[in-house]
């Protein structure tokens, strides 16, 4: 046995736990899901919005795009003009955004709760255990 040899036979390291291959197709999933979903609300939505008078009109009015857009890029003008010419385009696209955030943050919660319920274990097996401590209240 030489200088630098160990006589102690080392362990294989165990294989890294990796992420189920389900849970990034749902994620992937729920990355198109979500918007598409909020949109949807926000079209059933946005005319109760709008008969309430919370909608601003700079909301409801089209967009204006530059004529020198139009000048120099006219092939963008093909592929713009139908999704420009959709009317309150603007407020569609602000719901949207507010209900991926909260379907998005609805969601997030929900997963931390089941993940919390049917997860692995706080602490593994190699983990200290917590402090015991007793803190008496410090009276002079």
């Amino acid at each position: 046995m030489g200088k630098y040899r160990s006589a102690v036979r080392r362990e294989e390291p165990r294989p890294i736990r990796q992420q189920h291959p389900i849970w990034r197709g749902i994620g992937c999933l729920m990355m198109i899901i979500v918007p598409i979903l909020s949109f949807g609300i926000a079209v059933l939505t946005l005319p109760f919005f709008s008969s309430t008078g919370w909608v601003p009109y700079e909301l409801t009015s089209p967009i204006q795009v530059p004529a020198l857009l139009w000048k120099f890029v006219p092939v963008l003008a093909q592929f713009l003009q139908p999704i420009l010419g959709f009317p309150k385009l603007k407020a569609y696209l602000l719901l949207t955004m507010v209900y991926t955030i909260l379907l998005g943050g609805f969601v997030s919660l929900f997963y931390a709760l089941i993940y919390q319920l049917f997860g692995p274990p706080r602490y593994g097996p190699l983990d200290a255990p917590p402090p015991r401590v007793k803190v008496k209240k410090y009276k002079r």
